[in-house]
């Protein structure tokens, strides 16, 4: 098993953090988070509106890929949410611009090739096939 990596967590956890209100308006939601449990697979939900959000940082900018990655078990656990009636998104924030996907399970057949941090298979999904974030002003 791979050693737990505090240090890009935190990380993670801060972009998190920062595009955490952005899109509590931009989907009409409160989100929140299971602070107990470091290994969620979706960061965060609202139960009462039925949503469900996972946000991943990119140190680089939109353009540097086609494609970009995630990890096969988060798009599992989004379609297994989509089955107890929640809507899935998924954030990226990249250093120009932040990107999303809703989940649709009739849209959702990615390549998939071994990568990443710890070699573990993840989905390739081109950019773009991802929607622009705009921050909702209210």
């Amino acid at each position: 098993m791979p050693k737990f990596n505090r240090v890009l967590w935190e990380q993670g956890q801060k972009v998190e953090d920062n595009i955490k209100p952005k899109i509590d308006k931009f989907l009409d939601c409160e989100f929140i988070r299971d602070d107990e449990n470091i290994y969620d697979v979706i960061d965060f939900h609202d139960d009462t509106k039925k949503v469900a959000v996972e946000i991943k940082g990119r140190n680089i900018k939109s353009t540097r890929w086609d494609t970009t990655i995630i990890t096969c078990g988060k798009i599992t656990e989004g379609l297994m949410k989509m089955e107890m009636g929640y809507q899935v998104y998924y954030f990226f924030v990249f250093q120009d611009k932040t990107l999303y996907l809703k989940l649709d399970p009739n849209n959702c057949n990615y390549n998939m090739k071994m990568t990443g941090t710890n070699n573990i298979p993840h989905y390739l999904i081109p950019v773009n096939s991802l929607s622009e974030f705009r921050e909702v002003i209210k």
